[in-house]
């Protein structure tokens, strides 16, 4: 998995530009970046992310809302032009030995989150005097998560980024959790679970058996007021047969 470059630089354009009309921004990926090392001139972003990885030698898939992106941006006042360097950081499968960092891949939702987040930290440090306008967008968990973070294979933690002076926003997953891979049939790692379609499908079969079930009620006629509805009919009946003798 790779990070859709071309969908980061658009979207982000299109959210400068909605800002900033006459700046000009532009984004680049740089895999070189240290935290705490940022160019003479320029500042430095941090936030995480949620995402997903494919291990490349097992297949195996798993999600993560502990993916680490660091930014380094610049610009000049002069002629109104700023750039801006974004590393993502991988991670690697638990299951394989040897196995390499994996580059995440982001949803529709997520991507926009993140560059939305790095547009409000641009538009604070270098047009509003510090100033935020609106919080930072929480990470938001596509699907649920069992268990801690694996930093023994976090590319992050072993570079010293990952879990330093970031605050905890995070928001659970909604009652339809997107996921938007085409994810196989894998053991999830620890700390993820991917929902498995067909069992998710048999689920909620039983459900609307149940639904429906709860809906007709039960057909034994136990309902108190039906019972003393008939008692009193077959009183009735009996009362009239020996008034008619």
């Amino acid at each position: 998995m790779v990070v859709d470059t071309q969908t980061w630089e658009q979207t982000f354009q299109e959210l400068i530009r909605e800002a900033k009309p006459w700046a000009t921004w532009t984004l680049k990926l740089d895999g070189n970046l240290q935290l705490d090392c940022p160019a003479q001139g320029w500042k430095q972003y941090r936030q995480r992310a949620f995402g997903w990885f494919r291990c490349s030698s097992c297949q195996r898939s798993w999600a993560s809302a502990q993916v680490q992106i660091l930014c380094h941006t610049y610009w000049k006042h002069w002629t109104s032009q700023g750039q801006v360097h974004v590393r993502v950081f991988g991670q690697r499968c638990q299951k394989c030995s040897w196995s390499q960092y994996e580059m995440p891949e982001f949803s529709s939702g997520s991507t926009t989150r993140i560059l939305n987040n790095l547009v409000q930290h641009i538009l604070e440090k270098y047009y509003r005097n510090g100033m935020r306008k609106s919080s930072e967008m929480p990470v938001i968990l596509e699907v649920a998560l069992d268990g801690s973070h694996d930093t023994a294979n976090c590319e992050a933690r072993t570079l010293g980024v990952c879990g330093q002076g970031l605050k905890s926003y995070m928001t659970k997953p909604s009652k339809s959790p997107l996921c938007h891979l085409n994810i196989r049939s894998s053991s999830p790692g620890t700390g993820v679970y991917i929902p498995n379609p067909a069992k998710n499908q048999s689920a909620g079969a039983k459900g609307a058996k149940g639904s429906e079930y709860e809906k007709l009620g039960h057909s034994d006629g136990s309902d108190p007021s039906v019972i003393y509805v008939t008692i009193l009919l077959l009183v009735l009946i009996v009362i009239k047969c020996f008034t008619s003798e």
